[in-house]
């Protein structure tokens, strides 16, 4: 199973499609464009004819992806992935009371916030409220998430594979990608 990193930069076809991240642009042409395309705004399965291409662009920085099929693997995949708001061009999409709570961190936390955060703050029940939010809070909310219990490397992603909302913050920020919400780099 894969997602999709990146951006589309320029008008494209399915055949020609054009791609950013992290300041790198790419050009996708064929299987390729196809690939990213499938897992632009979910999770793709993998055809064993992909494999090559797949690792390829994984790579590149395009794909994060795991042999597994499960909710464990999705939360792993998306520990991998810098999660940004995106300017839609139309906002007709109705988001739900948690999804807007999960938007408005991501959006406003002055900091870019991971998946494991995310849970985290979900778990605690903590709301964006103004002295968390925007860049001259950052330390503030740094301090809330991490104590030293689990400020040591990668020991707030562990922590997090087990929290009870792991899950549902999953869902919801694989319904802000696909309501076109948020992006994945």
């Amino acid at each position: 199973m894969y997602i999709s990193k990146g951006m589309v930069i320029k008008p494209s076809t399915e055949d020609l499609l054009f791609v950013t991240r992290c300041g790198t642009d790419f050009k996708l042409t064929g299987n390729l464009a196809d690939i990213w395309l499938d897992g632009r705004f979910a999770f793709a399965q993998e055809k064993p004819e992909q494999t090559k291409d797949i690792q390829y662009l994984q790579r590149l920085g395009l794909i994060e992806q795991r042999a597994e099929q499960n909710s464990l693997a999705e939360y792993q995949i998306l520990t991998q992935c810098v999660l940004c708001a995106a300017n839609p061009k139309y906002r007709w999409n109705i988001l739900t009371p948690k999804e807007a709570e999960v938007l408005k961190w991501i959006r406003y936390a002055g900091l870019r916030l991971t998946a494991a955060e995310l849970i985290y703050l979900q778990e605690k029940k903590i709301r964006p409220i103004e002295s968390l939010l925007y860049d001259r809070n950052r330390q503030a909310l740094t301090e809330v998430i991490y104590t030293p219990e689990n400020i040591q490397d990668n020991l707030l992603e562990l922590e997090m594979e087990h929290s009870p909302t792991r899950k549902e913050t999953i869902q919801i920020i694989l319904s802000l990608l696909r309501k076109k919400r948020i992006l994945l780099l």
